[in-house]
């Protein structure tokens, strides 16, 4: 099948495991994204206020999507104008959506203008909400992780902790609700170690816990798995979903504990508050019991690690969204 991406080109992205499943598999496949018409930040500033020019960039890339005449197009990106689905539909080309992202990242609601032919979110609260509210043809899917990038080292779980020297690892968006978790963990003398994106008004008491730089592909395996504990804190807009790097986390082998949500019931084989917090205080409860309990975590992050590989790839993914259409 020929299927055309639209959304982001960059490494690491679901756009990039999407598209690399579908060529693992045998499909064409290609990733269409936005062109800037001008330079990147005055492209940005007058797209906040030009209609026209947005317009004018998604015609661009309706152009392109049309002339690569696909079987499928899949919308990665929540900003696609009405216009580029619309005029898809119109020439009889399936279009479907999936999302991501939680519920704070739906900009002006172009996604629920011109109804794709499916939706799938990760969230089953959107889920229950565009179903039943907006009578749109949805369907809840389960994000996944890439065993060909997030790969888990064919080495021993103390070898790796041993040469990373990580207690507890931080990684992807420094948000102030994120960084504020991490001083308070800070303050109470957990050992952090932070790599990704700083946000504005970050803390500098966090200064010296920040390496600076983000981690992808095979190195962001590495000290995921080199980390004694991954504190994974979602974003608080995941209202009944949890995020991408649960996936990543835990299928690249790592160990990790996160915030609880009653979906965790259903996406693990083990008691889902063994690895859980429902507050700051269980957070550093669980840390500081898992440091000392090495055997204990290696024994979880092996299970876990092997049910992930069975249930959670891109392939599974794909299987169900393709089921669905």
């Amino acid at each position: 099948m020929k299927i055309a991406i639209i959304g982001a080109i960059s490494f690491d992205s679901l756009e990039y495991h999407v598209h690399d499943e579908l060529i693992a598999q045998g499909h064409d496949a290609k990733i269409f994204s936005y062109k800037n018409l001008l330079p990147k930040k005055i492209d940005f500033g007058v797209s906040q206020i030009s209609e026209k020019h947005v317009e004018k960039k998604n015609k661009k890339l309706l152009e392109e999507v049309l002339n690569y005449n696909p079987d499928l197009v899949i919308g990665i990106y929540r900003h696609i104008h009405p216009l580029v689905v619309k005029s898809i539909k119109k020439k009889e080309i399936k279009i479907i959506h999936i999302n991501p992202d939680a519920l704070t990242t739906f900009q002006n609601q172009q996604l629920f203008v011109e109804p794709y032919d499916v939706y799938f979110s990760k969230d089953p609260y959107m889920v229950s909400f565009m179903k039943n509210k907006l009578n749109l043809n949805v369907f809840q899917y389960q994000e996944a992780f890439n065993p060909r990038v997030h790969k888990k080292p064919n080495r021993s779980f103390k070898e790796l902790e041993d040469e990373t020297k990580i207690e507890v690892l931080c990684f992807g968006n420094l948000y102030p609700y994120r960084n504020r978790m991490l001083r308070l963990l800070k303050e109470r003398n957990i050992n952090v170690t932070m790599f990704g994106h700083q946000s504005k008004f970050f803390d500098p008491y966090l200064d010296e816990n920040f390496q600076n730089r983000g981690i992808y592909g095979d190195e962001k395996a590495k000290i995921l798995n080199g980390a004694k504990i991954v504190f994974n804190n979602f974003h608080y807009a995941e209202v009944e979903s949890v995020n991408n790097k649960f996936f990543e986390i835990t299928g690249s082998g790592a160990f990790q504990i996160c915030d609880y949500k009653p979906i965790l019931e259903d996406l693990l084989p083990i008691d889902p508050k063994l690895i859980s917090f429902q507050s700051i205080d269980e957070a550093e409860e669980k840390i500081r019991y898992y440091l000392n309990e090495p055997e204990e975590r290696w024994k979880i992050r092996n299970t876990l690690s092997v049910f992930f590989q069975e249930n959670y790839t891109y392939k599974n993914m794909l299987k169900d969204i393709f089921s669905k259409l």
